[in-house]
């Protein structure tokens, strides 16, 4: 085993270990929520089976909101989530074998959460990169679209070459129109791999 590779393993282990200890929403007045507590949003429930195109303008829209989300998290900023969320947003991360790892309520709350995880990612000097594709978009009435958008996430760490692989996923969402304006109001990030207790968000 190379050096490279022994630091990427301990880097790796200490981000994992800084994240989990952030409480992230969590400390700031919610209860803590053991891993075996099921996903509300489960793996395998049915979820955008088919669906029905919101309007060309509705559907930039949603997917609009999608991407400042994920430059927000790759940028580190939450100034930038500033008007991506209703004010009740539901946000939960999950493994593929339905347990919640992490869940919070509120915009306040929610941003508070991934300011701490930004924090996280400064203190160890971890760039993050949030790879989206297969947006689909359901338009459930006037004032609501749920989607599901297929996420790829690597680090590049601060004393390595190359990024390496984080996780893959699928980000579920739900987004609501409050005077003319798109927000998300639900979001379920669920990785792929059943044993894996927390990744980047």
């Amino acid at each position: 085993m190379s050096l490279t590779f022994k630091q990427l393993i301990a880097r790796r282990a200490k981000l994992n270990v800084a994240i989990i200890g952030l409480g992230l929403g969590l400390a700031w007045g919610a209860a803590a929520q053991p891993l075996t507590t099921p996903c509300e949003n489960q793996p395998d429930a049915p979820w955008l089976l088919s669906t029905n195109d919101p309007e060309p303008a509705d559907e930039a829209a949603a997917k609009k909101l999608i991407h400042l989300y994920n430059w927000a998290l790759d940028d580190q900023k939450v100034s930038r989530l500033t008007g991506l969320f209703t004010d009740k947003v539901f946000y939960e991360l999950c493994n593929a074998a339905g347990e919640q790892l992490s869940q919070t309520t509120g915009d306040e709350l929610l941003k508070a959460y991934i300011d701490e995880y930004f924090n996280g990612l400064v203190d160890k000097g971890t760039q993050t990169r949030h790879l989206e594709s297969n947006t689909l978009l359901h338009s459930v009435d006037a004032n609501t679209i749920q989607g599901k958008t297929t996420v790829l996430v690597t680090l590049q760490h601060s004393d390595i070459e190359t990024p390496v692989l984080d996780y893959t996923g699928v980000l579920r969402t739900e987004f609501k129109k409050a005077g003319n304006i798109w927000k998300f109001s639900r979001i379920t990030l669920i990785i792929d791999s059943p044993r894996l207790e927390l990744r980047a968000r």
